[in-house]
């Protein structure tokens, strides 16, 4: 749905506000000795070292006189990846009035705080099962600002390229096609809004600016589309027929290939 790139255009909207700007992405292997402060093997002498983490350095770097007055924003992409109470640890404290309240760190015992300066902005896909792993200590900490599939990002995406004369719909029976898969996923009980196909997905992942081709779109349903649907469905059939149809059902549950033509048919139904 464009989380990153919303992310991406956060400096340049704030412009001469911001002091430092920095992203990291979570994983499942993160962690709080990687975040604030932890013990790493020593290349140069061998053995092992104390190292501060990437969000301490960036809280001292927030506190240097020419960032002091400036907002400071540290993103975390699929924030949701890591166990995020965990890297947290001391900061889980801090965030919640920022500025103020002073721990030590965990190995080195160093004297740390937020500056109240810093913004931290976590993004994350709501229909990962990781999403679990975020407790409401730290919910209660956040502000969420929900960023649903688009289908005026979407046709803005699409008609800035057109499509080819072959094709035999236009953007805006795309886009419906868009809105009405969408809308079946968010009423049925077993997916729900989450499970939305985010507008990017309709998309080619080249920055080409030619025309969509019959190639194009049949891709972008093959190598997108369809298997997040599958993915959502499991082994539920009914589920599956009632998204995309029986002939495509069949086709996707056997393993024939669909082509494009087909493809382009359950568009224009």
């Amino acid at each position: 749905t464009s989380k990153t790139y919303y992310v991406d255009k956060l400096a340049e909207k704030l412009g001469d506000k911001v002091g430092l700007f920095q992203i990291i992405q979570f994983h499942a292997n993160y962690s709080y000795d990687e975040f604030i402060d932890g013990i790493v093997p020593d290349i140069d002498k061998g053995g092992f070292k104390y190292e501060t983490g990437v969000f301490y350095n960036f809280c001292q770097e927030a506190q240097n006189p020419q960032n002091k007055e400036k907002i400071c924003v540290f993103v975390i992409d699929e924030i949701n990846r890591a166990n995020v109470t965990s890297v947290f640890g001391e900061v889980m404290n801090l965030i919640e009035n920022k500025g103020v309240r002073i721990m030590k760190t965990a190995k080195q015992r160093k004297i740390f705080f937020v500056p109240d300066n810093v913004v931290i902005v976590g993004t994350m896909n709501t229909a990962d099962k990781t999403l679990a792993k975020l407790d409401f200590a730290l919910r209660r900490r956040f502000r969420f600002l929900p960023v649903y599939p688009s289908k005026y990002a979407l046709h803005e995406m699409i008609a800035a390229c057109g499509f080819d004369a072959d094709i035999n719909i236009s953007v805006d029976d795309y886009v419906d096609c868009f809105e009405i898969l969408n809308s079946k996923i968010r009423r049925n009980n077993q997916l729900g809004k989450e499970m939305m196909i985010g507008h990017v997905l309709w998309t080619r992942r080249t920055n080409s600016l030619s025309l969509y081709t019959v190639s194009d779109i049949g891709s972008i349903f093959r190598e997108s589309i369809f298997p997040q649907l599958e993915s959502y469905c499991g082994a539920n059939r009914d589920l599956l027929g009632n998204l995309v149809g029986t002939a495509i059902r069949d086709k996707l549950v056997y393993g024939y290939a669909i082509s494009d033509d087909e493809i382009l048919n359950y568009l224009s139904i």
